[in-house]
């Protein structure tokens, strides 16, 4: 019990190796004591998914989510909350773009939701959870439908606000989406506030060098890049930069899309050569992690071609972009080059 208490606090510290270390350690003991289909276990499994997904190791997490389910559903049957706290993990799991099944989500997070709505109320926080999640999912390019994003957003707020006070790190979680949504609609004012506030409260209750604090410099870096305040969305790329170096090491993905942000600033900004430096470093990390496939690659593909082209690099520019092409093609997500 006490490692597994020790790895939650270590998790919502954001010190997510030695999290996974003392859930490890709490998964050996309840396995040897207990065996391997006790409720106990699956809740370790439930908390090494978790740690898992915040370390972006998705297929490690969605093993760790299957096992946890299997062992809930025959101990506790169909409609238990910890059976809908396992769909929505499995849900937010089949919601990142290493997987990218959003229907599958959406049907992990419906099942969430009517459990939820069942066993604990319309106002509890779990379902305001559920809510913030279906929001993610509608959010999502194939799905794409923004103003449901939204409702689910704000309805995920006004409990959260009700419940948990308007400094807590849920609050945040939901101005950071509301954000979001509100960026995609093009509302930038309103993205810039509502990310300023997620900011606030992170930076209050996180400290400066939390990843979630790095997730907001990042989006205001977004928003203001889309503002045409370049020198303020270096900046804030910057300070996520540097916060992720710390937490997650060099090689993670979240550092590579720092560098891809920083890549495209610096090219705005008509610095080709430190805008080439960040994308090449973004490419690196990207193909190591991610595979020659992964849209990711392609984006930064694509983003290096712009940089070449800019450059004068004519024949290396089209290099780029037909690898890009290549790999858009076979994702069927071609919305990078309809931008240009």
């Amino acid at each position: 019990m006490t490692y597994n208490n020790l790895g939650l606090v270590h998790r919502d510290l954001g010190d997510l190796e030695q999290a996974k270390e003392y859930y490890d350690r709490a998964r050996v003991i309840y396995l040897e004591k207990l065996g391997p289909e006790h409720v106990d276990v699956a809740t370790t499994y439930n908390n090494l998914g978790l740690v898992h997904i915040d370390l972006r190791d998705l297929e490690q997490a969605k093993e760790y989510h299957d096992r946890a389910l299997a062992i809930r559903l025959k101990k506790l049957g169909p409609e238990h909350v910890d059976v809908a706290s396992t769909y929505n993990n499995l849900g937010v799991v089949h919601m990142a773009d290493q997987l990218g099944d959003l229907e599958q989500a959406k049907e992990y997070h419906d099942r969430a939701l009517a459990i939820r709505l069942k066993k604990l109320g319309p106002e509890h926080v779990d379902v305001a959870s559920t809510y913030n999640n279906l929001g993610v999912v509608h959010m999502a390019d194939q799905l794409g439908d923004l103003e449901q994003a939204k409702e689910y957003f704000d309805r995920a707020r006004v409990i959260y606000l009700k419940k948990l006070g308007p400094e807590h790190v849920d609050v945040a979680s939901t101005y950071n989406n509301l954000g979001l949504v509100h960026m995609d609609l093009g509302d930038l004012e309103q993205a810039k506030e509502y990310h300023g506030r997620a900011l606030a409260i992170r930076l209050k209750k996180l400290g400066p060098e939390h990843f979630d604090v790095a997730m907001s410099y990042n989006n205001l870096g977004l928003v203001h890049r889309a503002l045409g305040d370049l020198e303020q969305a270096k900046e804030y790329f910057d300070r996520a930069r540097v916060i992720y170096l710390k937490n997650l090491g060099p090689e993670h993905v979240d550092v590579a899309s720092t560098y891809n942000n920083l890549g495209l600033v610096h090219m705005d900004l008509g610095d080709l050569e430190q805008a080439k430096e960040y994308h090449d470093r973004a490419l690196a990390i990207c193909l190591e992690k991610l595979g020659p496939e992964h849209v990711d690659v392609a984006s930064t593909y694509n983003n290096l071609g712009i940089v070449h082209r800019n450059l004068g690099n004519l024949e290396q520019a089209k290099e780029y972009y037909d690898r890009a092409l290549a790999i858009f093609l076979k994702s069927s997500d071609l919305s990078m080059f309809m931008s240009q």
